[in-house]
């Protein structure tokens, strides 16, 4: 179902932005945050899941603690593009842990890949043993990330 941010109102992007910043809090604790009670909060809430506008919650973890703090965005461009190569590198990225995030671009290159490993070798091992070996790719281009400086979870809202 297609749905527009005008299907909300500004309780309901108030609830997102709070459940951006602690999505454990208890029904209770997000109705008292809204001033509401607790049977229309928790209605708001699970129709916004049901529409889409909350995919799901998720626990951000350590990155470093868990040796997968190396990030690398690594820029994909292939020999050719079309629908059946497309649908094969999604489906193969998909498979592989290490990336994290995968988009479709523009520009110099057709995908922009995020990959969380825990050193320079580990990436190597990735490049020589997964991506270098989908046949369709022409040219991949490494950023390695030195310091994060921003790093927001949640939209903006």
């Amino acid at each position: 179902m297609e749905t527009t941010i005008h299907e909300l109102d500004e309780l309901d992007l108030t609830i997102l932005r709070i459940l951006q910043e602690n999505s454990r809090l208890t029904t209770k604790e997000l109705a008292q945050k809204i001033h509401l009670s607790v049977t229309p909060t928790y209605e708001r809430q699970r129709r916004m899941e049901r529409m889409g506008y909350i995919k799901g919650y998720v626990a951000v973890l350590d990155a470093n603690k868990l040796d997968r703090g190396f990030i690398v965005f690594c820029s994909v461009s292939m020999k050719q593009l079309n629908k059946q190569i497309a649908e094969e590198f999604a489906a193969t990225v998909a498979e592989w842990s290490e990336v994290t995030e995968c988009y479709n671009i523009s520009g110099d290159g057709d995908y922009m890949l995020k990959v969380c490993v825990g050193s320079m070798q580990r990436y190597q091992q990735f490049l020589l043993d997964k991506l270098g070996g989908f046949p369709h790719i022409a040219h991949i281009r490494s950023c390695f990330v030195m310091d994060t400086l921003k790093l927001t979870y949640g939209l903006p809202i």
